[in-house]
């Protein structure tokens, strides 16, 4: 998409909506958890694949849905994927056997995967040089911002309506965004000559992955969804009766983070930004861990957890354009994010379900700086190819 110099704030938050609601396909099932598992006469772990298997679409096709978006067209590719995700949420709404409900969780992998490649790309154009890390600290948001909407008021919703209705409201409520979308959204340019046709799709991964400006991001914010959805999951497991507020608080607190990152990246490099955040996220990992064996502090540990690894989500998105200057190096590049997202969205979640079954309140701990570590090592090598490329001196 061309540039503008003038940032179209209804079309930003109408695109912050589309994201929210391709979260939801997260969330959703994430509230109804047990009440889905009791439905369906499954197991725990059986219910954790089929909260999951949405993003085994975009670990297979991320990058390829971000190669083919420019000839698709960015309008085209998400209110295509806001409709499919509404006819499948209105499949959910059915009395379905679980078999059929995985079958439409696995298609609603490519309806969150077309949101999350044509949004933000979309977003980037519609948004003036001086907002546009802010309006990406505002996308970045969009998975904790659904998880908050539905913590505080979910759990009303399913008491007095019940699950397929939540079903049928997010499938009426995805319908109306992609509706609006298809009207409010500028028609597609015509595709560049270079955009990717199938028989190139391979080139073009290993194109992705081996230019450090594109697959830098991805890497980035595998390190922050590996702990993402885990955090929001098993934190609020250490929570004691009289602190169960904290469970609406926590995923606001990544919200702040993850938008406060696009205010603080618009004064200093996200870049540099992720150096300083990924030893802070360790230290708070080991520190949540220290509070919940010890019964101190333990509210205070998890928030400022949730607000460093928001930091650090929001951080690595304003990593797209701050390396990527033409639309079609950000679709590589937002479709390694959208691949390496799902990726340590698959595997974070069982990754902390092992380890906290293992080493009880330190295991929560060691995947938080498992992860955080990769992240100081990619930054690491990101700032030497950045001073390489502008032939600035490597510090000592």
């Amino acid at each position: 998409m061309p540039h503008t110099l003038i940032t179209h704030w209804p079309r930003v938050l109408l695109l912050w909506g589309c994201g929210i609601l391709a979260a939801m396909q997260f969330a959703k099932v994430s509230l109804a958890f047990a009440l889905l598992q009791q439905q369906f006469g499954v197991s725990a772990t059986q219910m954790g694949w089929a909260l999951s298997v949405v993003g085994v679409v975009g670990l297979s096709l991320g990058v390829s849905m971000g190669l083919l978006a420019p000839r698709i067209g960015y309008r085209r590719l998400l209110c295509g994927g806001m409709l499919l995700g509404a006819v499948l949420a209105g499949m959910q709404a059915l009395d379905l056997p679980f078999h059929w409900f995985v079958v439409t969780r696995v298609l609603e992998g490519a309806s969150h995967l077309a949101v999350v490649v044509a949004a933000p790309t979309l977003l980037s154009g519609t948004t003036a040089a001086r907002h546009r890390s802010i309006a990406m600290g505002l996308w970045s948001t969009f998975v904790g911002t659904a998880f908050a909407l539905t913590a505080a008021g979910g759990q009303q919703f399913l008491a007095y309506a019940g699950v397929p209705s939540m079903f049928a409201l997010h499938a009426l409520l995805l319908l109306m965004a992609a509706v609006l979308a298809w009207v409010v959204l500028p028609l597609d340019q015509p595709p560049p000559a270079t955009a990717a046709h199938g028989a190139g799709l391979l080139a073009r991964h290993v194109r992705t992955y081996t230019d450090w400006r594109t697959a830098l991001p991805g890497l980035c914010f595998f390190c922050y969804t590996g702990m993402a959805v885990a955090l929001l999951t098993f934190l609020p497991r250490g929570l004691t009766d009289t602190d169960r507020w904290a469970a609406t608080v926590l995923p606001l607190m990544g919200i702040a983070g993850t938008f406060g990152a696009g205010w603080l990246t618009q004064r200093s490099s996200p870049l540099r930004l992720l150096r300083m955040l990924y030893p802070s996220l360790g230290l708070a990992g080991v520190l949540c861990a220290w509070s919940a064996m010890t019964g101190w502090g333990y509210v205070e540990a998890a928030i400022a957890l949730m607000l460093i690894s928001g930091l650090a989500g929001g951080s690595a998105f304003a990593l797209i354009p701050h390396l990527n200057h033409d639309s079609a190096q950000q679709a590589r590049a937002n479709g390694a994010v959208a691949q390496m997202g799902n990726l340590g969205a698959t595997l974070g979640p069982p990754l902390f379900a092992w380890s906290t079954a293992m080493h009880n309140a330190w295991g929560l701990a060691i995947p938080v700086l498992l992860l955080a570590s990769t992240g100081a090592v990619l930054t690491q090598w990101g700032s030497i190819m950045q001073r390489s490329a502008t032939g600035k001196p490597q510090s000592p």
